[in-house]
Formats: structure tokens, C-alpha cells, sequence
């Protein structure tokens, strides 16, 4: 897959609004989709290889009453897991042991980890993170303080969020989370990234529409 868009549909939309959505918008060879836990099986059966989940347990299968396994997503058809976003590191207070630990799942049953980080919490991921885990993930800088707006973070940081990376992983793919719409993706291709994560703006599947387009040409 090359140019990543994946659209984070968090805990906003209900079965029939991502009924409406799947229809609205045709499955695209660079677009994923990251619905809730309960709509990944009507999301699997519209995007076939194309869906990511927003989260996944750190334990392996067994009694973990509320937990949904990699092994589990493996089962459905997730290729996918978006892990170690800042709202589950704050509102849940995941460490960086137990984003490690889903990493380790994730990888062991071949689904790929979209790692975000922000720069306070890049070192003590990489000391947490298993080093033969390193290549096998994506990761996404995604600052915590520019969600659900229409800025991103300057292309500076993001360069420099990158390089912080690079010196634990210099292949590494890297993508971009934070604010990111219609009008703001195209200033976003100059660096070189492997995809975007979209939020808010994503929601609107015309909006979603839009940035697919403007980023077709991105191979």
C-alpha cells in the first residue's frame, strides 16, 4: 500500500451513519477505515484489507473479560491497529509497557501497528518496545495539544519528530495525526510521509473524499 489515509472514526458515529458513510465513499487501494470495535465486521465485509482498528488488548487470548484480542482482529480481517494514541495514554493512562505489550500481540498474528507517538513519550517507548518490534511498525506523530482543529503542527516539528525517530528506527515509516482536513493535506506532502491520520475531518465522508483525491498522485 503506498499514501496512507485512515479515517479514526473514534466513538462518533452510530451503525447507520457508518452504513451511510461505507456508501458514500468507494473503497480506495491507499484509504483504511477505523471504525468502533462493534462496526468492524460491517467495515471488514465493505473495505476487505483495508481496516484498522483504533485499539486492541495487550493480553493474549484468555481471561480478559471486556477485552478484544489481536488474535481475535486477526480472525475478522483487520490488517491494521492504530495503538498508543495520546487520548488512550490520557484518558485511560496507558503506559508505554502496556502499548508495548499490544505492539507484541499485534505483530505475533500479522497486523501492522500504527505506533503514535508524541515527543514526550518517544523514549520511553523505544526502552519499552521489544527491539526486534521496531521495523514492524508505523509511526505516527500526533500531538496531543492539536486534535480536532484545522492546524496542524508546524512542518518544523514535524521533521524534527521524525528525525527523534529515525534514530532508533532510520527506516522507519512515518506518518502524520493531528488537525488534518481538506485544506490543509496538501502542505503536508512535501515530507516525505507514509500516510495521514484523520479524525474529525473524516467523519464527513465528503471531507474524507477530498483528501483521498489530493493525495492520489502520492505513490
Amino acid at each position: 500500500m503506498s499514501f496512507l489515509v485512515v479515517a479514526n472514526f473514534k466513538s462518533n458515529l452510530t451503525l447507520s451513519q457508518v452504513q451511510i458513510w461505507l456508501d458514500s465513499v468507494p473503497p480506495t487501494p491507499n484509504a483504511l477505515v477505523a471504525p468502533s470495535f462493534l462496526h468492524l465486521p460491517l467495515t471488514v465485509d465493505r473495505w476487505p484489507l483495508a481496516v484498522c482498528s483504533q485499539d486492541v488488548s495487550p493480553f493474549p487470548p484468555g481471561s480478559y473479560t471486556g477485552a478484544i484480542s489481536a488474535r481475535e482482529l486477526k480472525d475478522l480481517g483487520v490488517t491494521y491497529a492504530i495503538v498508543g494514541h495520546s487520548e488512550r495514554r490520557h484518558y485511560f493512562h496507558e503506559t508505554s509497557v502496556d502499548i508495548a505489550n499490544k505492539v507484541k500481540e499485534l505483530v505475533d498474528v500479522g497486523i501492522t501497528p500504527i505506533l503514535c507517538l508524541e515527543e514526550k513519550d518517544i523514549n520511553s517507548q523505544f526502552a519499552s518496545l521489544a527491539s526486534e518490534h521496531y521495523a514492524s511498525c508505523i509511526y505516527c506523530f500526533e500531538p496531543g495539544d492539536g486534535l480536532g482543529g484545522t492546524t496542524t503542527a508546524s512542518l518544523d516539528d514535524i521533521l524534527h519528530i521524525k528525525q527523534e525517530i529515525t534514530k532508533y528506527v532510520p527506516s522507519a515509516e512515518f506518518m502524520y495525526g493531528g488537525s488534518v482536513t481538506p485544506d490543509n493535506i496538501e502542505s503536508l506532502l512535501p515530507l516525505n510521509l507514509k500516510g495521514v491520520l484523520v479524525a474529525t475531518a473524516s467523519l464527513d465522508p465528503n471531507s474524507f473524499i477530498s483528501i483521498i483525491q489530493k493525495v492520489s498522485h502520492v505513490g
